[in-house]
């Protein structure tokens, strides 16, 4: 994956909608899973806000919205325009016939990136340890009574393989070289989090729709000049979508910038506004050293952005020029008929 892309989904993940900690402070203490102490981004996704897993209305619905935004994304990069019917079939086929049905029951993902050779993704749901087994191969797989054990390439780095782990309740891949105390804090129970995703973690308790909290200052030098320029003095972003709470909070620490950054996100709130589906209206204000996004809280625009959570990281598994899934971005890796 080069440089650029990678940088597209921190981004995305930055401005998909909006943070501030303010009314999370009465918790009560929940395990999530966090393997990794020291990490420059965390993002969680909370798959069943989109209402796909409720059944009924709120399902049909849920699965319509999230097939046509696979096709707008898949289109977007690079699909022909005239393969959106395959498109949907595709996707319709990978949410009815692997999803809902229980073979890949997705309901959480978690996040966590240092460098690329210290990143753990997890999905937690329901998964079918056998069919995810056969899926990838016999021959890639090491199989026992409660786990699926696969080594994959890296799109990240060629000279590293990637280690998925799969139980029925979680899927876990990060590089080879740290999997075993990934496995190890996992199988513990043991979130080790550092103070400095302090925040983070009072978010995810509440399991919004999303949370993100990313440190740009020090990401910056693993990016390599991936990072949009008119972002350069950004330092920090805090990021939460909920029923509650709709807020994004950009710390920009030098005051000159910081105004530039003002005006050209207030140039922004109008696509802001198509992307959340015209339910709200989103204002950018200052305050200290941050600019806040701020959008009114509601359940319909944490289930739309549930929805397109679920999109996004569906679309990569979709194929339209043959009826395949692929279990990764790149198109020499696992393929599973």
């Amino acid at each position: 994956m080069k440089d650029s892309r990678l940088a597209t989904i921190f981004v995305i993940v930055t401005f998909t909608a909006a943070f501030m900690l303010s009314g999370f402070n009465q918790l009560v203490p929940e395990y999530f899973p966090a393997p990794l102490a020291d990490p420059l981004l965390a993002f969680y996704s909370n798959f069943t806000a989109s209402g796909l897993y409720d059944g009924g209305e709120a399902s049909l619905n849920a699965g319509q919205e999230i097939v046509s935004q696979i096709e707008s994304l898949c289109i977007a990069r690079g699909a022909d325009k005239t393969a959106g019917d395959s498109i949907r079939s595709v996707a319709a086929d990978l949410l009815n016939n692997r999803i809902l049905n229980g073979h890949l029951r997705a309901y959480e993902l978690y996040l966590y990136y240092g460098n690329r050779q210290n990143f753990v993704v997890i999905l937690r749901g329901e998964f079918d340890r056998q069919r995810i087994a056969s899926s990838i191969g016999s021959e890639k797989t090491i199989v026992d009574e409660k786990t699926v054990v696969a080594r994959l390439n890296s799109p990240l780095n060629q000279q590293q393989n990637l280690y998925l782990h799969v139980t029925s309740d979680e899927i876990m891949i990060c590089p080879e070289n740290i999997s075993g105390n990934v496995v190890t804090e996992l199988a513990a129970r043991h979130n080790v989090l550092g103070k400095e995703f302090e925040a983070f973690a009072k978010m995810v308790r509440v399991r919004p729709a999303m949370a993100a909290e990313v440190n740009l200052t020090a990401l910056r030098g693993d990016l390599a000049g991936g990072i949009p320029e008119w972002l350069e003095p950004l330092g920090y972003a805090r990021l939460i979508v909920s029923s509650r709470l709709t807020k994004l909070q950009l710390f920009v620490p030098d005051a000159d910038q910081r105004a530039k950054m003002l005006r050209q996100i207030e140039g922004m709130v109008g696509s802001l506004r198509e992307f959340a589906g015209n339910l709200v209206d989103f204002a950018a204000t200052p305050d200290g050293n941050s600019i806040f996004i701020e959008a009114p809280a509601g359940e319909e625009l944490e289930r739309l952005l549930g929805c397109r959570s679920v999109s996004f990281f569906t679309h990569f598994f979709v194929r339209a020029q043959k009826n395949q899934l692929v279990v990764s971005a790149r198109q020499d890796d696992v393929v599973t008929e």
